[in-house]
Order: structure tokens, then C-alpha cells, then sequence
């Protein structure tokens, strides 16, 4: 599946096997063909807090099935990730308290990140 066979409007992914609408508005999508998931980044302006924190990346399966939420590099109110991309082979989130973190593809969890500012 490449990315003419998924579309993303708002809150909803569609794929050639499903049909969905998340909790937020969605910014972005990386299809993992050799893994046959999508990895989404939900808008960060869509759920801004007081206090906790958003962990705004998510990975479905192929049917649409959340496999993990994101692990995020504070405890700092507020934080969640502003861009991702996938580079290498490598999925790289940057988050808002300026870490660019390298992230696992298969649970989600910080494998390493970098202070940026």
C-alpha cells in the first residue's frame, strides 16, 4: 500500500481496509509498508493543556487497530511532538521541548533523543 491507496481529512484515515476517525484532528501520516502500519501524528494545537502532557503520535495496524501511543522525552506540561519523519529507517519526532527523539517503531518508546535548543 502506498500513499495514493490511504487519504486523511481531518480526523479520519481512510485505507483500502478501513474507514476511521480518530480523536483529533490529524497533521500527518507515515505508512510503514514492511510493517503494514501507519504511524499518525495528530495536530498539537488540538489539544492544548493547562497542565499534562499530549502524546499526539499513535501507530495503527492494518485495520485500523491502535497498536501504541508515543512515549514522550519530559514530564513537562504541555509537551507533545510538532514534526516526525521517517529518514533511514528511522522515525524521528521533534518535540515542542526541543528533542528530536528517535522513536521505535514497534512499541512506541524513546530509543534516544537529543536536547536541540
Amino acid at each position: 500500500m502506498n500513499s495514493s491507496k490511504f487519504s486523511f481529512e481531518g480526523k479520519v484515515i481512510t485505507t483500502e481496509n478501513f474507514s476511521k476517525e480518530l480523536d483529533y484532528p490529524i497533521k500527518s501520516i507515515i505508512y510503514l509498508e514492511n510493517k503494514n502500519s501507519f504511524i499518525v501524528l495528530y495536530n498539537r494545537d488540538s489539544n492544548l493543556r493547562k497542565w499534562g502532557q499530549f502524546p499526539n503520535i499513535l501507530c495503527l495496524n492494518s485495520q485500523g487497530e491502535k497498536i501504541w501511543t508515543v512515549e514522550l522525552p519530559t514530564t513537562d506540561t504541555g509537551d507533545s511532538y510538532f514534526r516526525m519523519q521517517f529518514k533511514n529507517g528511522k522515525l524521528i519526532a521533534d518535540s515542542w521541548c526541543s528533542f528530536s527523539c528517535e522513536i521505535n517503531v514497534n512499541t512506541g518508546k524513546i530509543i534516544e533523543s537529543i536536547f536541540t535548543k
